[in-house]
């Protein structure tokens, strides 16, 4: 199966028309038309109409794996991660909100972040910066100088406040054919609780990573790329979670891919 017949399975298993993916993803009828005809034989918004379509986005892009992602499971409870770590999920809690905080700041501050357009919003970069505590390191921080333009659309159609949203580039072949290096993502700080098999970013210690998380028992997490053949599976523990800094900086819910 290719591409284009991959899409047109999607946009029915959906129940929707083109011209009603077209307005979800915020791209013309015809460029959908063209996606299912076979005449674009690629795009930038295959992530945009897996998520519309609610299918699995390595499948629509590649044809690897089941169309549709396992039914998500209950996420943790905060009560339950903060008896797993001991405090630490409270303490993770703090450091979104301190992020969050800081972006609300930096709006507030007059041109800090470039204002918005008419039906447009401007979204700030999570950006790795040197930490001038620890040499040779990185920490992360929320840029004042580069930030993403996004379509309204995006955040009303999926009832999400643009307030609490990052974007974030992605770096490296890991998540491709889905994300190419380069691919910028937007990342809703408010939701950090892991659904199996949903995309997140995630701060190892000061460098943002964008990845695929599963939840194991006892608290802690398997990290999947979509390019397995070359970065396999990382699992980590509770205590490796600690150890090596690990914490969910929230989910990935929209993302734009350049091949």
């Amino acid at each position: 199966m290719n591409l284009s017949q991959r899409i047109k399975m999607a946009r029915k298993h959906a129940g929707l028309t083109q011209s009603e993916l077209a307005e979800i993803v915020g791209i013309a009828q015809t460029a959908v038309s063209q996606l299912e005809s076979g005449k674009t034989l690629r795009s930038t918004y295959l992530v945009q109409i897996a998520q519309a379509c609610s299918v699995n986005s390595l499948w629509l892009a590649s044809g690897e794996g089941e169309m549709l992602q396992p039914e998500d499971k209950a996420a943790l409870t905060r009560s339950v991660i903060e008896e797993i770590f001991d405090g630490e999920a409270a303490e993770d809690s703090e450091a979104n909100l301190a992020l969050r905080e800081r972006l609300e700041a930096l709006r507030s501050a007059s041109g800090l972040i470039p204002a918005d357009i008419e039906g447009s919003i401007s979204i700030p970069y999570m950006i790795e910066m040197d930490d001038p505590a620890r040499p040779g390191q990185t920490m992360l921080e929320i840029s004042i100088t580069t930030s993403l333009l996004v379509n309204a659309e995006v955040f009303r159609r999926r009832a999400i406040e643009d307030k609490t949203v990052v974007a974030v580039a992605v770096s490296g072949n890991s998540m491709s054919p889905v994300l190419q290096d380069g691919s910028s993502v937007l990342v809703d700080m408010s939701e950090t609780l892991v659904k199996d098999g949903k995309i997140y970013a995630i701060d190892h210690d000061g460098q943002v990573r964008v990845k695929t998380v599963y939840r194991l028992p006892g608290g802690g997490i398997r990290v999947r790329s979509f390019n397995t053949a070359e970065h396999p599976d990382e699992t980590y523990t509770p205590s490796d979670l600690k150890e090596h800094k690990i914490r969910i900086i929230g989910r990935v819910f929209w993302g734009v891919s350049f091949f």
